[in-house]
């Protein structure tokens, strides 16, 4: 992260802790649950594989989502992401790219997720018929994005995780359970290279 975006995000810390009276704290920090997780978009042209979250999950149930879940101990990110889409739908992907991480920081439960973002292309195997994840559908991308019981923090990075060009994706949210309170990610670091020619390793 640049200078000026490592300033906006400590000053957008400060201004929520102080103005909002959220209690992000050192303390808050030090103490907060700190869980790495993977999510997994398999594209097959203008569709992505995805789930409409049984009401029985404790995190976003009935919502729309993709699939992935928690690093188990001992694994890798990329092992864990083959892992989890596996043991979600039945298929075994053919290639993974990591496409970005998204951290997420959950005010009143202390937690805060680390999410590492693939996108898969190609597969084998048969998408279960019946999941504990909930309901499984191949949807065109659009639709699924407009969907209001999509889960909301897809939003911010699907379009550009699905581009195969597109730079690497490392966002921020700050929120509770009710609202998004703030959100930034790294276009401005990117942004500013490219108008400046700024050469790789600099």
């Amino acid at each position: 992260m640049n200078k000026l975006s490592s300033r906006k995000t400590c000053h957008l810390l400060y201004n929520i802790h102080m103005t909002s009276n959220t209690g992000i704290t050192m303390d808050w920090i030090k103490n907060a649950k700190v869980s790495p997780f993977t999510t997994i978009f398999l594209k097959d042209g203008d569709k992505i594989l995805t789930v409409k979250r049984s009401s029985k999950k404790q995190l976003h149930p009935n919502k729309w989502s993709v699939f992935g879940g928690k690093v188990e101990p001992g694994e890798n990110i990329l092992n864990s992401a083959k892992r989890e889409f596996l043991e979600e739908t039945g298929l075994t992907l053919k290639k993974l790219t990591l496409k970005g991480t998204f951290t997420r920081m959950i005010l009143n439960t202390g937690y805060i997720n680390v999410i590492h973002i693939f996108l898969a292309q190609g597969y084998t195997g048969e998408v279960l018929k019946e999941s504990d994840e909930g309901q499984i559908m191949w949807r065109y991308i659009k639709e699924f994005l407009n969907d209001s019981e999509t889960v909301d923090h897809l939003k911010y990075y699907l379009f550009q995780l699905l581009d195969e060009n597109s730079d690497f994706y490392t966002g921020i949210e700050i929120k509770n359970d009710i609202e998004n309170l703030a959100y930034n990610d790294n276009r401005e670091h990117f942004n500013g290279r490219k108008i400046n020619n700024v050469p790789y390793g600099k």
